[in-house]
């Protein structure tokens, strides 16, 4: 009966150690194309946004296109080119900033706070802007060469 209790043991200490030496995160793991969803929580500007953007050595660039919502009716709001920069933590959280100029000398800075899952594949974050707006965004990779639904 020892044995079974040493063995067990010994097992889960080696799956700790195994799940404890998971490799973190480089700035090259944020290299990709990714779609990230993003909504307001302001009552004051309640809007959604959809986003194809590339990141390559810390350099955003994409497109993205919004909705607002007034009075329970949905609209489009702005559509176009986005850029930035984004960085990745070795713990695998990551900072980005995206910035979209909607109308002539209006620039949108949205800073994003994000948590990239262990396989680096996926995240979910939190978002504020230069207009004190804040809200929440969630997002993949994909791969620009298969279809999908553009950002409209």
């Amino acid at each position: 009966m020892n044995n079974v209790k040493y063995l067990m043991l010994a097992a889960t200490l080696a799956f700790t150690s195994q799940v404890q030496a998971a490799p973190g995160c480089s700035a090259a793991n944020l290299n990709g194309s990714y779609v990230l969803y993003q909504n307001s929580v302001a009552l004051a500007n309640l809007h959604t946004g959809r986003c194809e953007i590339t990141i390559l050595n810390g350099v955003v660039g994409g497109s993205c296109a919004f909705t607002t919502t007034q009075s329970g009716v949905i609209t489009p709001g702005f559509a176009g080119p986005v850029s930035g920069t984004a960085t990745m933590n070795t713990d695998c959280s990551a900072v980005a900033q995206l910035d979209f100029s909607p109308a002539p000398n209006v620039t949108v800075q949205s800073f994003f706070d994000l948590q990239f899952t262990p396989d680096k594949q996926s995240f979910i974050g939190q978002w504020t802007n230069n207009f004190g707006l804040l809200g929440t965004s969630a997002g993949t990779r994909f791969s620009p060469f298969l279809p999908s639904t553009p950002a409209q």
